[in-house]
């Protein structure tokens, strides 16, 4: 073999083992989730995993497991600090059980579209949420829209607070919200989302509180009847990330783990909002009868809402004047 073919194969050796080392190298974020493949959180998923990809010249390689292949919310929550998970973006109410002072992102009136499409509120917010979980290694990276929810029933035509009074109503679990439905006179039920529909139909529950997508995708014809109070209840995904994993990341995979968030982030919170209401439409399109509370009613709600808020801040003194001033910080 001449010296110049020599030359040209040990160069080639090199950028191949440089290529294998690379592949080796990068770095592995499992990011698993419950709802079915096709849910439009799956969808924003990939975007991310696409998105870092990218930034990172494919050194991180994000992993999307749906329908709870790899592990449901709860236990990716508990999996990560393992090695096992790196990321998860559970509904918040799931996240009160790490610390409690997160169930303020859930109380009623608190949350709103406007608020949240600020993006100077938003990060304020999603940073200090994150500081409350931080101390258990964990950090919160953003917060997505899940729903606006809304309450649906089977046989009750609600159309005023009076009308919610004495029913039975499931909720997804959290204290903020089964204390929500409680102040409302309602009797607050927790069981799985696969069960919802079945004792809907069946009366062992007279509504349910939950999202359009909950409505149209899993109770469907059985919940005849939607009552919607505007800003009653925004809930949203909460972005965790293992905090051990992330901070030992080179500046620039952090970088580009936290830009593809915000971009996602930023994007999600505007399309959501449209898919919802197409939703809706097509449940009533199907019959179905949706109302919604006018202002003398949100009103009431308010006003019913507020002992939430008070008790919660009796036991929580510092969340929501942190909240408050983060929004009057943006606004100014």
């Amino acid at each position: 073999m001449s010296m110049l073919k020599r030359v040209i194969a040990a160069s080639a050796a090199i950028c191949t083992l440089a290529a294998v080392s690379s592949a080796s190298l990068a770095a592995e974020l499992v990011l698993p989730n419950e709802v079915a493949a096709s849910h439009w959180k799956n969808g924003y998923m990939k975007q991310f995993a696409e998105l870092v990809r990218k930034r990172t010249d494919g050194e991180i390689d994000v992993k999307v497991f749906p329908s709870a292949q790899l592990y449901n919310d709860q236990d990716a929550l508990a999996a990560l600090g393992t090695g096992a998970v790196q990321m998860v973006w559970p509904v918040s109410v799931r996240i009160e059980t790490i610390d409690p002072r997160l169930g303020a992102i859930n109380l009623p009136f608190t949350l709103t579209d406007e608020l949240m499409n600020d993006q100077c509120y938003a990060k304020g917010l999603t940073e200090l949420m994150s500081s409350y979980v931080e101390p258990r290694s964990l950090k919160i990276l953003g917060l997505l829209r899940a729903a606006d929810l809304f309450f649906i029933f089977a046989r009750h035509d609600v159309q005023k607070l009076e009308d919610v009074k004495g029913t039975k109503v499931r909720v997804i679990g959290g204290r903020v919200f089964l204390d929500t439905i409680r102040s409302l006179g309602a009797s607050p039920v927790s069981m799985p989302a696969s069960e919802m529909s079945s004792a809907l139909g069946q009366g062992a529950i007279d509504g349910v509180f939950t999202s359009a997508g909950g409505w149209a995708e899993m109770i469907g014809k059985t919940g005849k009847y939607g009552w919607y109070v505007p800003n009653f209840s925004l809930s949203t995904y909460a972005v965790v990330v293992d905090k051990m994993w992330f901070d030992e990341l080179p500046q620039a995979q952090q970088q580009a783990i936290t830009t593809s968030m915000d971009e996602v982030v930023a994007k999600q919170w505007k399309e959501v909002v449209v898919e919802d209401q197409k939703l809706i439409d097509k449940m009533t399109a199907q019959g179905a009868q949706f109302h919604t509370a006018g202002a003398e009613e949100i009103k009431r709600w308010e006003q019913i809402s507020e002992a939430n808020k008070q008790t919660f801040a009796k036991e929580h003194p510092d969340v929501l004047p942190a909240m408050q001033a983060i929004e009057k910080r943006c606004a100014s």
